[in-house]
C-alpha cells in the first residue's frame, strides 16, 4: 500500500499493470529498431541504416540512426595476424565484424522527426560513404580490429 495525501490507496504495482499503463500513455517501453535502407557499396559490402527512434514524452522524440556495415572475417589470415587469432575471433564474434556508427538527437519535435532522420542519413553518406566504399576498407578495418584482439 502507498499513502497518498493522508489516505491509503492500493495501487497495482505488478509488472503487467505498470506495462499496460505505460503503453496506454503512448510511450514505448523498448527501443525498437527498424531497417530504413540497405545499400550495396562498390567494394561489395552492404551498408544498412537502422532507425532507433522512439517517443520520449508528449510530442518529443529521441531520433537515432545507426549505420551498420558487416565485414566478413577472412578464411586466410593477413600477413601479420596468426591463424589462432582468426579462429579466436570467429569463435567469439562469428563470421563478421561490424562497423557501427550512430547519429542521434534528443527532444526533437514530432513534426521534425522524419526530416531529421533523412538529414542524419544524408550527413553520414556525405562524410563516410567514400571511406566505407574504398576497395581497401574491409582489409584495413579487419587488420585494425584483429591487431587489437591480438594485443589483448
Amino acid at each position: 500500500m502507498r499513502k497518498i495525501k493522508g489516505k491509503r490507496a492500493e495501487l497495482p504495482w505488478n509488472k503487467q499493470a505498470i506495462m499496460s499503463r505505460i503503453k496506454a500513455s503512448g510511450c514505448q517501453t523498448k527501443m525498437t529498431k527498424k531497417l530504413l535502407e540497405r545499400k550495396e557499396l562498390s567494394n561489395g559490402l552492404v551498408l544498412e541504416f537502422w532507425d532507433e527512434s522512439r517517443k520520449l514524452a508528449g510530442d518529443r522524440w529521441y531520433v537515432g540512426i545507426r549505420a551498420v556495415v558487416p565485414v566478413p572475417v577472412p578464411q586466410d589470415p593477413p600477413e601479420n595476424i596468426s591463424l589462432e587469432v582468426i579462429q579466436l575471433i570467429r569463435s567469439e564474434v562469428g563470421d563478421h565484424i561490424y562497423f557501427l556508427h550512430k547519429n542521434e538527437k534528443h527532444f526533437v519535435a514530432e513534426s521534425e522527426v522524419n526530416s531529421l532522420r533523412e538529414h542524419l542519413k544524408e550527413l553520414f553518406n556525405k562524410n563516410s560513404l567514400s571511406y566505407l566504399s574504398h576497395p581497401n576498407f574491409p582489409k584495413r578495418f579487419l587488420a585494425r580490429k584483429l591487431v587489437k584482439v591480438a594485443d589483448k
